[in-house]
């Protein structure tokens, strides 16, 4: 119960937030675009062994992360993108967002170290640009 009303606050805070800020998208991929993003930070290998990561990571892409678009400020308090380490165990080239030309649609959040499966609300400013990336916490029943 603790956990749900919790939960329940972060999201009308969310909704709060994301009206008096700013604009919020989401990024809407396909099984096959998410499989993709996960094979440049896993590998085709680890994937074979793990089929259902694919349906696993779309849904958190796409119904849990929310980039919010609204411009940076001089007192802003949110972690940098770039102060998140990459996932470079089983791929060390992975390469990070291009922070000098941010494109949202090829963006790959999996390429970062974050918790997506923390039941704590998670903020990054995403560098040089206007977007804000909200992962909203996971719910367990």
């Amino acid at each position: 119960m603790k956990l749900l009303l919790r939960g329940s606050l972060t999201l009308i805070l969310l909704q709060l937030f994301s009206f008096s800020y700013g604009q919020t998208v989401t990024q809407q991929l396909t099984l096959e675009q998410v499989t993709g993003r996960l094979n440049d930070v896993y590998g085709s290998n680890f994937l074979l062994q793990n089929p259902e990561l694919p349906a696993v990571y779309a849904k958190i892409i796409n119904e849990r992360i929310d980039y919010i678009v609204t411009a940076a400020t001089t007192d802003e308090k949110y972690a940098l993108l770039s102060s998140v380490p990459l996932m470079t165990k089983l791929n060390p080239e992975i390469q990070g967002a291009n922070f000098l030309n941010f494109n949202l649609n090829e963006f790959n959040p999996l390429a970062y170290y974050i918790d997506y499966f923390s039941d704590r609300t998670q903020v990054y400013r995403v560098d040089n640009t206007d977007y804000i990336m909200v992962i909203k916490p996971v719910t367990r029943n």
